[in-house]
């Protein structure tokens, strides 16, 4: 196909029609001011300027934290990379990132995969993964017996390969080769550069202190930016991985499985099941008549393998891989013991519904954290100290505060969506009725 198609990639995201609301100016220091979005709208959404247009390195640098294995029974490491865009370049990764959605949402109609990819889409509104956990918590339990099978890829965003990538990219926008501009943004989201934090701080350091490193309004002045990135810029010079943080990465990573989703699909609609994706996390439930031995269900484990090993760099995790069985309103693992699948946040037996575990222990931790620190500032200046934000945090009187209130709303919004034509019983408030008794104990007086 030509390019004399062009411009109609400009059709279904137009500076006209932009939701202004979504590109947020965040707070965050980087190498460039912070300018709101109607103040550079008119750059972003002009093709040329944008193909001419000098991205910034990404700014770098990494969390570790510790997750619990529940097959190893233990706590272990984690590293995260976090990588984020300048404020303009992050408007343009936006910005680009919607043009393409509104594609990828056009060819998922016409692939029959409109409902698989479920995370990163702008045309689900008012719906989160409450209701996408529902959906599949209710198939299963609409079945006689069903086999389940549960997974996520590896490293997902850091092995999506290149050249593959763009091919996809294309056949989503129908056209032969990408526009400049569109070869500038992917270029500088898979070739991309960045600088580590922990440098510029140190760098920044030996002239300023700490209360002018926080009231400076970027990152350097041009000229101590140009000195500085010449030995401390560093690129992604391999043919895989793209940064997880950018605008445009999440729809990237569904243009990416769009044949894996396809083929999926179509293997699993056969045996009149359901296939769903969110993000690197997918989930298959196919029905069965007779529960024989669980090798009757090894060609399914093997094409979902197979296919697998179509898409370039597509691994699955295989100590987070699960075999389920549904029958006799329990769950059972491969070994016919009893089990639970956990889904987007929720665990299901078979008949109840809760809030995983894990979620409660990260909410109460964070709450009895929070009331350490109130109790040490009443012992310092011998009066209650920070007792509202404790509660507007992690209690029921902040349930409905301004703003997206607190995980109780989010339990109570679980607990709602759960309810309507419900197949289960959903324990969701009744895990978190005791929150109050809890947290009190802990205050001191």
């Amino acid at each position: 196909m030509n390019q004399n198609n062009r411009p109609r990639l400009y059709t279904l995201v137009s500076s006209s029609n932009l939701n202004e609301k979504k590109y947020r100016l965040k707070k965050y220091k980087h190498f460039d001011y912070r300018r709101p979005f109607q103040k550079v709208k008119h750059l972003i959404t002009e093709p040329s300027w944008v193909a001419q247009h000098g991205f910034f390195p990404f700014i770098h640098f990494k969390i570790t934290f510790r997750k619990y294995n529940k097959r190893q029974k233990k706590r272990k490491s984690k590293e995260r990379e976090i990588f984020y865009a300048s404020h303009l370049d992050s408007f343009i990764y936006k910005y680009y990132g919607d043009i393409l959605n509104g594609y990828y949402n056009s060819i998922a109609k016409e692939y029959n995969i409109h409902n698989v990819a479920t995370a990163y889409r702008n045309n689900f509104k008012g719906k989160n993964n409450i209701h996408f956990a529902k959906e599949v918590i209710d198939f299963i339990a609409q079945q006689k017996q069903a086999y389940i099978f549960v997974a996520d890829f590896t490293n997902f965003f850091n092995n999506l390969d290149h050249h593959y990538l763009k091919e996809q990219i294309k056949n989503t926008l129908k056209i032969d080769s990408l526009p400049p501009d569109f070869y500038s943004v992917f270029k500088n989201i898979t070739k991309f550069s960045w600088i580590d934090k922990i440098k510029i701080e140190e760098e920044l350091r030996k002239k300023y202190s700490k209360e002018e490193i926080c009231s400076l309004p970027r990152y350097f002045t041009k000229n101590e930016y140009r000195t500085f990135k010449k030995d401390n810029v560093q690129k992604n010079k391999k043919g895989y991985g793209i940064p997880q943080g950018a605008g445009i990465s999440s729809v990237c990573s569904n243009i990416y499985l769009i044949e894996f989703d396809r083929e999926l699909n179509e293997y699993v609609k056969k045996f009149n099941g359901m296939y769903r994706r969110y993000s690197d996390d997918l989930i298959v439930v196919i029905p069965i008549d007779e529960f024989d031995t669980k090798g009757n269900y090894e060609a399914h484990h093997k094409f979902i393998g197979d296919l697998k090993n179509k898409i370039p760099r597509l691994q699955i995790q295989e100590e987070k891989t699960e075999r389920l069985f549904y029958r006799n309103k329990k769950i059972y693992n491969e070994n016919d013991k009893l089990a639970k699948l956990d889904y987007l946040g929720f665990s299901f037996d078979g008949i109840n519904v809760r809030i995983r575990e894990k979620s409660l222990f990260k909410f109460y931790s964070r709450a009895y954290k929070k009331v350490r620190i109130c109790n040490r500032l009443t012992t310092k200046y011998k009066q209650k100290a920070q007792r509202k934000s404790l509660y507007c945090q992690y209690t029921h009187l902040g349930k409905y505060s301004k703003g997206h209130g607190n995980f109780l709303t989010y339990v109570a919004n679980a607990q709602r969506v759960f309810e309507r034509e419900t197949t289960t019983i959903n324990l969701m408030e009744n895990q978190v009725k005791r929150h109050w008794n809890k947290i009190q104990k802990r205050l001191d007086n």
